[in-house]
């Protein structure tokens, strides 16, 4: 232990020779000869010990001691002494001084002086960790003993609750909250449980504020917040955020890194708890199964998709209204409405297909050996089958709600294509669903159009698009619903189109994807799009050429359009003459995804086309869907 030491002599050298020893031993040393140097130097206050003359003229020697006593007890004073100043040596005792050394020095007697105030240090400090640790000790028994409430707990809602009383508990909080995921995997965390004004804080933690938070951290502190992380084996199991009333001190710190221990052990107990209690086949209240059912038969599924390299498809139906509904209904009557969904859902699908009830209104529907054709083709025959449920109208009547605004939405994710585990396949689905509920094709209401309409609200007329001499698109506002993920307005020189065709097409074929592509009103581009395809006569893939008149389209010479047929077998629908005439479209739905290109010229050197082009799942599947049922064609279904 180093000591920073002090020397006031009354001679220069007793002062150099006791800086010399003491200096030699590690120490730091400070000499001054003069009492004012001494008080100036010790209102500095990292003076550990004084070594003090005696001698020092006027009587000064032992007036600093008294002044140190006073003024500075925590500095040890060891006294420089002659056998003249006996007197004043034995007055310096009695105000307590640690030790007497004779002069003239000698360095024996100076180092064994100053090593009895370093041990003497050396305990004090020992003795100040040992009551410091006592104290965290008492203070860590207390936090244990207030996570024992929710340790024994069996309920994870009540375990989450628990713990957020205890954080208030261990600190003073403005505002408290604890978010939790609704199902495994789910990127948004809900805000169960609050304390203090909590309702201030977030309803949700979407995934973006949840990819800030540092995984190897459970009690992190950010602008004055708190954010603890109950982390499992594969993803957090809770957040609390927490507003303290004062900032975090280390204690604070140590009792909510205990909560946090504690807490994540606690939750994934309880939902242990909970999996084994849902652990029977069949849910009680309607006639799908459990989840822990559909785990399991998922996880098999993957394995013998893995072995046999097949898919599957996993759909995540969700009834959206109900919650707003709380408030007004009976519990009985969201019990008849969940029945109903699932009859009208087992009613649309095969008999091999799982169905499983997640939450009060959230079903999980596992579909073997499907790709996304397939997949979307069991979407629309479950939406069509709730949207012609007899019982529904005059269930709400009955309810008093006749005219709440109950529907499906429903997410689409193939294996593998999507993920190759099951927590990443519910994302996906998830993720698509929240598209759907906010995708162009529900926002702009375009089931309820024909084909045609559809394909003119979306691309707008000359009043709602206006292309502006730089080149950029400005849209009415009545337009912008058609703006969306990955869907957009946009002037493309014509010259692109075959382009756009000719890698559609290739990518479909490549991949040997089932699926369909239509393809009208630029002659270039329909060529493009069938000579892509051309090696794909009997593959999977097919691609249609909308035209007004089947006649014309085909020339004496076997040409379409001018264009050598070359054998191929193109295959030519034909449309509404004045609804073809002025549109170019491309329309593609192949097991790889989905997109759709409108486009019509506007300007006369007809270089460039004003286009509307998405990759939009749900659109392009709801198009695609509207242009077979107008010309009675049958739907493309993947393997």
């Amino acid at each position: 232990m180093k000591m920073n030491l002090l020397v006031v002599a009354a001679e220069v050298r007793d002062a150099r020779f006791a800086a010399g020893v003491l200096e030699e031993r590690g120490d730091h040393v400070d000499v001054v000869l003069e009492v004012p140097e001494a008080l100036e130097r010790l209102a500095r206050g990292d003076i550990d010990v004084a070594l003090v003359s005696l001698s020092l003229p006027r009587g000064d020697g032992l007036a600093l001691v008294h002044h140190l006593r006073a003024l500075y007890p925590l500095v040890d004073v060891i006294v420089l002494t002659t056998p003249q100043d006996l007197e004043e040596a034995s007055h310096a005792m009695a105000l307590g001084v640690l030790q007497t050394v004779m002069r003239p020095l000698t360095g024996d007697a100076l180092l064994v002086a100053v090593d009895r105030a370093r041990e003497r240090r050396i305990l004090l400090e020992q003795r100040r960790k040992l009551g410091e640790e006592a104290r965290w000790g008492r203070l860590r028994t207390a936090t244990y003993a207030r996570c024992a409430g929710f340790v024994a707990e069996i309920d994870p809602t009540a375990v989450a609750d628990r713990i957020l009383q205890t954080c208030a508990e261990e600190l003073a909080l403005a505002a408290g909250a604890i978010y939790v995921p609704p199902f495994p995997g789910a990127q948004t965390y809900m805000r169960t449980s609050v304390v203090a004004s909590g309702d201030e804080l977030p309803a949700t933690l979407d995934a973006a504020a949840l990819a800030l938070l540092d995984p190897t951290q459970p009690v992190q502190e950010d602008d004055h917040v708190i954010r603890i992380l109950f982390l499992g084996s594969r993803e957090a199991s809770a957040c609390a955020v927490l507003v303290p009333e004062s900032p975090l001190d280390e204690l604070g710190r140590e009792a909510l890194t205990i909560v946090a221990s504690l807490g994540t052990a606690a939750l994934a107990a309880a939902r242990k708890v909970d999996a084994i209690a849902r652990t029977g086949l069949k849910d009680p209240e309607t006639s799908a199964y459990t989840f822990a059912y559909f785990g399991d038969v998922a996880g098999r599924e993957i394995d013998r998709a893995a072995r046999h390299d097949r898919r599957f498809a996993l759909l995540t139906i969700a009834l959206e209204g109900v919650h707003d509904l709380a408030e007004r209904v009976s519990p009985d009557f969201r019990l008849t409405l969940r029945r109903l969904v699932t009859d009208a859902v087992l009613s649309a699908v095969r008999d091999s297909d799982v169905l499983a009830r997640v939450e009060d209104d959230e079903f999980y529907l596992l579909l073997p050996e499907t790709g996304l054709l397939g997949a979307l083709a069991a979407r629309r025959r479950i939406l069509a089958r709730f949207a012609s449920l007899a019982e529904l109208p005059s269930l709400l009547a009955d309810a008093g709600v006749p005219d709440a605004p109950l529907d499906l939405v429903c997410g689409v994710s193939v294996y593998p294509l999507d993920g190759r585990d099951l927590g990443r396949l519910l994302r996906v689905s998830r993720r698509r669903s929240e598209r759907s509920r906010e995708g162009v094709w529900r926002r702009m209401g375009l089931a309820q159009l024909d084909f045609w309409d559809a394909l003119d609200r979306l691309l707008g007329s000359d009043d709602d698009v206006v292309v502006q001499p730089s080149g950029s698109v400005k849209l009415h506002e009545d337009l912008a619903g058609a703006q969306g993920h990955r869907a957009c307005h946009a002037v493309l020189p014509r010259a692109l189109l075959p382009s756009v065709a000719t890698w559609m097409a290739g990518d479909a074929v490549r991949h040997r994807a089932p699926g369909v592509l239509y393809a009208m009103g630029d002659p270039t581009m329909c060529f493009a799009m069938q000579e892509a395809l051309a090696e794909a006569d009997r593959g999977p893939v097919r691609g249609w050429v909308l035209a007004a008149q089947v006649d014309s389209a085909i020339s004496a010479s076997g040409t379409f359009r001018g264009l050598p047929a070359g054998g191929r077998g193109e295959r030519i629908l034909r449309v509404d003459g004045d609804r073809a005439d002025d549109r170019v479209l491309l329309l593609a739905l192949t097991e790889l995804g989905g997109y759709v290109l409108i486009a019509r010229s506007f300007e006369r050197a007809d270089e460039r086309v004003l286009a509307y082009h998405a990759s939009d799942l749900d659109l392009v599947d709801g198009l695609v869907a509207s242009l077979q049922r107008t010309y009675h064609l049958q739907p493309e279904v993947g393997g």
